[in-house]
């Protein structure tokens, strides 16, 4: 059988029925709930929106990531090639060796660094540098990621001889910088700082970017500057490293050679990443509005019975 609702005036009876009886604490503690669930859902999706625009949904993984820095070098790195006593006649001269695998090792001649390099897999290291004429006392030292110096090994003594006229050699012009190396992320942009000291301005300084591009730059006068690149790969060296060379001429032609390292890993995925298609927080600033005002209704309409139970409570009373 067909039961069709009949909708009618109700008319009031005149009692007044108490708050216990109505529905006010039900509705209250679904708007709360509902909103505790608003609450959850808003900070996930702040945590995991990717894109400002306010698109519908949004994918991303995000890392987090830490860096556990190694202990400091429990071995030396001891320099093979050249031997105590050899004399050269041009630059740069490659310094050989063996050392800790994956420590930074830094070359010195006479206490003023001159290139550095990561020790590779078979615990060997190779690097040219560029000596000053006369006495070079070689030290090659193992560093860890906290710049932590490892165990020093013998020194070893060369000289470079000047030709007549001193042409081609670094007498007076010298390369510096104070990191010998710096890591990045492909697409990350990495400066670094760089100091010419002495010889005859101008410069002409040549930047190997390790990565098939170069630059080429022109400095007026000595002192520090900065050298910037863009890399959009992966370093094809060992962990992910990549030769950065740098030369200078001056204007007399005296010339200037440092060896640096820079690291360039992309962002892996690791137990802490997480990946998630969830509505973008600009959709939720429309839903908290209505949220409120749903609570202010609830609230508004309880209040107001009140006021009006009182006011008819006075009544009656008068009338009794």
């Amino acid at each position: 059988m067909l039961v069709i609702p009949r909708y009618s005036h109700y008319s009031h009876t005149g009692w007044l029925a108490h708050h216990r009886d109505t529905s006010y604490a039900l509705l209250l503690f679904l708007t709360i709930g509902v909103g505790l669930l608003l609450a959850g859902f808003t900070w996930s999706v702040r945590a995991d929106s990717c894109d400002p625009s306010p698109s519908t949904t949004c994918s991303a993984s995000y890392g987090v990531t830490a860096v556990v820095p190694g202990p400091r070098p429990a071995k030396p790195a001891v320099i093979t090639s050249p031997s105590s006593g050899q004399t050269f006649g041009t630059n740069p001269v490659t310094v050989e060796g063996t050392c800790p695998d994956k420590a930074l090792i830094k070359v010195f001649t006479n206490g003023i660094l001159v290139g550095s390099v990561i020790c590779d897999a078979s615990g060997h290291f190779k690097v040219p540098v560029d000596l000053v004429v006369g006495r070079n006392d070689l030290t090659a030292l193992p560093y860890n990621t906290l710049d932590q110096e490892g165990p020093t090994s013998p020194t070893v003594t060369v000289t470079l001889n000047q030709p007549p006229g001193g042409y081609g050699f670094s007498t007076e012009l010298i390369l510096q910088s104070v990191n010998f190396y710096r890591g990045s992320e492909p697409g990350a942009e990495i400066t670094w700082p760089v100091e010419i000291v002495g010889g005859q301005a101008p410069y002409a300084v040549s930047v190997d970017w390790g990565d098939g591009t170069s630059d080429l730059i022109t400095r007026l006068a000595p002192g520090p500057f900065t050298v910037k690149h863009t890399y959009r790969k992966v370093g094809t060296g060992y962990l992910g490293s990549f030769p950065l060379i740098i030369r200078a001429t001056d204007a007399v032609g005296h010339t200037a050679y440092l060896q640096l390292t820079t690291i360039v890993n992309a962002a892996t995925a690791g137990a802490g990443n997480k990946a998630a298609t969830v509505p973008v927080a600009t959709n939720l600033l429309i839903i908290w509005p209505l949220w409120i005002v749903l609570l202010l209704m609830i609230v508004s309409f309880w209040l107001g019975e009140r006021r009006e139970k009182r006011i008819m409570e006075k009544r009656l009373a008068a009338l009794a």
